[in-house]
């Protein structure tokens, strides 16, 4: 959970292959989408690296239908103009582009660590267009508010060290997100793939770890359709540490769908 705000210290401004600048209602979106086939793949990174991120993944599910990543406001190429004021904002503007740039639905929607707040709340929003979400260490709703409760220090680290970023009004985004989803859509009962980095974060507490734990268990509970698994021998990249599980789970769910 805490390091959430040492990602900034990993962004990246690599592309991938298929990578165009488009302009969207005003905004310049940074994206790249290959490969073919329906559902396609919507890939929703965390705080701080850019949609390089999924470069361990990218083109082996391309192979299996299309993929489609993108920077949010203020990562890679993406403009800052117009930057979301909420996580339905930047669901809404993930939504715009991907009809704009002709990505119909439906979506697998694949979010990692806080990009997991974003696809959660994207299904909520558009529940007839998502076939499935897959959560990759995903941020709980009622992550920071524990932290701004039980870990007061931590929490003013955070906010801290995101107060100059180009992207800091994603940080003001997720010390208050809690309160979006406490009246939002429930999430639709649709497949569901939670998978939780087995290894801890290095200045991590038992206590913290736990916590963590159980807000993975709950993210699971929010449909019936829905799989856990604590991947071994990874850390909070899963995609990056252990690529063939990620790649493994996201096809088998993609065969489900098709077979459905």
């Amino acid at each position: 959970m805490i390091g959430v705000f040492l990602l900034l210290l990993l962004a990246g401004c690599a592309g991938l292959p298929g990578g165009v600048l488009e302009e969207v209602q005003g905004r310049q979106v940074d994206l790249a989408a290959i490969g073919e086939g329906s559902p396609v793949i919507v890939f929703e990174s965390g705080m701080g690296p850019a949609m390089s991120t999924w470069s361990p993944i990218y083109d082996s599910l391309s192979k299996v239908t299309k993929v489609f990543a993108y920077n949010r406001p203020g990562y890679g190429r993406s403009s800052v103009n117009s930057t979301p004021a909420s996580a339905r904002e930047i669901a809404e503007q993930l939504h715009q582009t991907l009809l704009a740039t002709g990505h119909n639905p439906p979506y697998l929607l694949v979010g990692h660590s806080a990009g997991g707040l974003y696809v959660n709340l994207f299904a909520r929003l558009y529940p007839n267009e998502v076939a499935a979400v897959v959560l990759l260490d995903s941020t709980h709703p009622s992550q920071f508010e524990y932290f701004r409760k039980e870990r007061p220090l931590l929490y003013s680290t955070f906010t801290a060290t995101t107060a100059l970023a180009k992207t800091r009004y994603e940080a003001a985004i997720l010390k208050r997100v809690h309160n979006e989803f406490s009246s939002i859509e429930s999430f639709p009962d649709i497949p569901l793939v939670v998978l939780t980095a087995e290894k801890s974060s290095l200045f991590e507490t038992r206590e913290m770890r736990a916590k963590w734990l159980e807000f993975q268990r709950d993210l699971a509970r929010m449909s019936s359709k829905a799989k856990h698994r604590v991947i071994d021998d990874s850390g909070h990249f899963i995609h990056r540490d252990r690529p063939g599980e990620v790649i493994r789970e996201i096809t088998a769910l993609i065969d489900e769908l098709r077979n459905n």
